[in-house]
């Protein structure tokens, strides 16, 4: 286990030398996956079009016939799928941004934090939910960055009642992993030693956007040496990710180290606190368009 999540977190840090395949070649190879791992390998298709045909002018054409024995989705099915028009676009972020890749899903769980979670699991804490329905998109940097993601969005449509036992389950993971240490191995000297990789999270902000919602805050900081507590002169990362609600659409939305201040107060680039809060109410806001009720 521990050997497995050692492996989680340096794929994480490395992807952060990575250069990203051109938006052609990532879409030619390109499979649904979960949240996370779809926004770090970058893959999906550019565009999902529900119940509708297009011709290659714009014009609409006539739906082909149903084909024997394929059931034919009813309206209450095709009223629960999430349109694109309920996600965030790319001029919301107030960011450069490059492609725009998205995808959909149904019967997935609802992940917040893959790492939180890895956490939660080794201390006891359950999975967060299953959603009916799902579409994600993942907002690159330019042409030629070499980071991973500048930002993910997901958004879930969950059985009534749900909701409150998301954000329960989500108290309680930052409860229960405010500091966690993923042990593995380094390279110290030409030696390979033993290493911890410290986590840290915690709740920046709560109550900001939606019916529910809350802003978390991930800082890794670099593997230190369990012999000496030595680690490399390099500065942590940091991401934000924000879980809003409206209705019965859940909304995660992650920051990636690109896109975040790493010092809230100070100047730069990147989004602050101000910033991602105003970015949870606009994605309430386009939430609006297919939650049940409406807003």
């Amino acid at each position: 286990m521990r050997e497995d999540l050692h492996f989680v977190d340096r794929l994480h840090r490395d992807l952060g030398g990575v250069r990203w395949a051109e938006p052609a070649e990532i879409r030619a190879r390109a499979r649904r996956r979960s949240r996370r791992t779809a926004a770090l390998a970058a893959t999906a298709v550019l565009a999902v079009l529900s119940g509708s045909a297009y011709a290659v002018a714009g014009r609409p054409v006539s739906p082909a016939p149903p084909v024997a024995g394929v059931p034919v989705p009813t309206v209450a099915a095709r009223s629960a799928e999430i349109p694109p028009e309920a996600l965030l676009s790319a001029r919301d972020v107030r960011l450069t941004t490059g492609a725009q890749l998205g995808a959909s899903g149904l019967g997935e769980a609802v992940r917040v934090d893959p790492v939180l979670e890895a956490c939660g699991r080794e201390r006891g804490v359950a999975s967060l939910a299953t959603s009916r329905h799902s579409r994600s998109q993942t907002l690159l940097l330019p042409v030629g960055a070499v980071t991973p993601p500048l930002l993910t969005q997901d958004v879930y449509r969950i059985d009534p009642g749900q909701g409150p036992l998301l954000f329960g389950a989500v108290a309680l993971l930052l409860d229960v992993c405010a500091r966690w240490e993923v042990s593995g191995s380094g390279q110290r000297g030409g030696r390979t030693v033993p290493t911890v990789i410290p986590h840290r999270w915690e709740r920046s902000a709560s109550g900001f956007a939606g019916d529910e919602s809350v802003l978390l805050r991930h800082v890794s900081l670099p593997p230190a040496s369990v012999v000496d507590g030595t680690a490399p002169k390099i500065a942590p990362k940091v991401e934000a990710t924000m879980v809003v609600r409206v209705g019965d659409l859940v909304t995660v939305i992650t920051a990636g180290p690109a896109a975040v201040k790493v010092d809230d107060t100070g100047p730069g680039p990147g989004l602050s606190q101000a910033d991602l809060e105003g970015l949870g109410r606009t994605a309430a806001g386009r939430l609006c368009v297919a939650a049940n009720p409406r807003c």
